[in-house]
């Protein structure tokens, strides 16, 4: 039961920051409407739609859209002038992906360490 509680309390506070971080992004993009910027739907299953008590769908915060330059269709992106906005982003994957082969390597170097010191003994 506390398991449930804390992970309700991690998809609540997923769920504000992504509505922080959206209404960051309309300041910073005043003057665009929500259609200038069409996202790339996806598939949520038939199971994981609620709805509230007005009807409305509930989208739980792991099945919502994060308005990026990488959610823009290229022609919309080369219409509205964003290409470099979207090249930022590119270096900004480009070093979370450079973080995340160095942590592999340090744990795969970690675990090499104990198996030779360990298991080779």
């Amino acid at each position: 039961m506390l398991d449930r509680i804390a992970l309700e309390e991690r998809s609540q506070e997923l769920e504000n920051k992504i509505r922080l971080f959206h209404s960051k992004l309309d300041t910073m993009m005043e003057g665009l409407e929500r259609q200038d910027f069409p996202l790339h739907s996806h598939e949520v299953n038939d199971e994981d739609n609620e709805e509230d008590s007005n009807g409305w769908p509930i989208i739980k915060p792991e099945h919502m859209s994060i308005r990026m330059p990488s959610s823009v269709e290229y022609t919309d992106l080369q219409r509205l002038g964003l290409e470099p906005m979207a090249l930022k982003e590119l270096e900004l994957r480009k070093g979370q992906a450079n973080d995340a082969l160095e942590g592999l390597r340090l744990a795969l170097g970690h675990k090499a360490l104990l198996y030779r010191n360990k298991v080779s003994n």
